[in-house]
């Protein structure tokens, strides 16, 4: 169930909010950060805000086709305010341990081929985690301050004020969540069985 207001933020690639936010794609894949808890990531909560942030090497990331996110993702910089536009829900989380379906996912994301099996072979004996999420549009932007707390390669942070989520709007409907869902499953289906 939706919450009403939340103040927990999993940090994500700018451009990859706005996917998410507008129903383009329904997951993120994540390993590890620097800070992470023997550096790997955790799911500590399964309601969160996206934090965005950037990667400066940001259009070598992306599929062609989606070039043009880089210019319309809100934000300058992020390193004095942020704003905060999507609320997910864990809906769902695959463990990937095989390269082969990190690129059978190819027709179901916004990024280069290279950009998830690079995330992939980051510390190669550990799966990729790969989290499908239940987006939700928060009616307008929230902009809020960048806190110290809040620097560093880690996953989470702890947002000083609640948001609140009472007017957000899922990016897909029920059916095509649904249905993006499954051919996601069938995808990593049809690959383990041709491997």
């Amino acid at each position: 169930m939706l919450q009403t207001s939340s103040k927990i933020g999993l940090k994500e690639w700018s451009v990859t909010s706005e996917a998410l936010g507008s129903g383009e794609q329904i997951f993120m894949l994540r390993k590890g950060g620097i800070r992470e808890d023997g550096r790997h990531f955790k799911i500590e909560h399964e309601q969160f805000l996206l934090y965005p942030g950037l990667f400066h090497e940001g259009e070598l990331l992306l599929k062609d086709e989606y070039q043009h996110m880089l210019r319309t993702t809100p934000g300058a910089d992020f390193t004095t305010e942020v704003p905060i536009s999507v609320y997910c829900e864990l809906a769902e989380t695959i463990h990937i341990s095989e390269e082969e379906q990190v690129r059978a996912l190819d027709e179901h994301h916004i990024w280069s081929k290279e950009f998830p099996v690079k995330r992939f072979s980051w510390k190669p004996r550990h799966p990729l985690k790969l989290m499908i999420v239940r987006a939700y549009r928060l009616t307008e932007p929230v902009t809020i301050p960048v806190e110290d707390s809040y620097a560093g390669c880690k996953s989470w942070v702890d947002l000083a004020d609640r948001i609140d989520l009472k007017n957000a709007t899922p990016a897909l409907t029920d059916s095509e969540f649904a249905e993006r869902v499954a051919k996601i499953q069938a995808s990593l289906t049809t690959e383990t069985v041709n491997a």
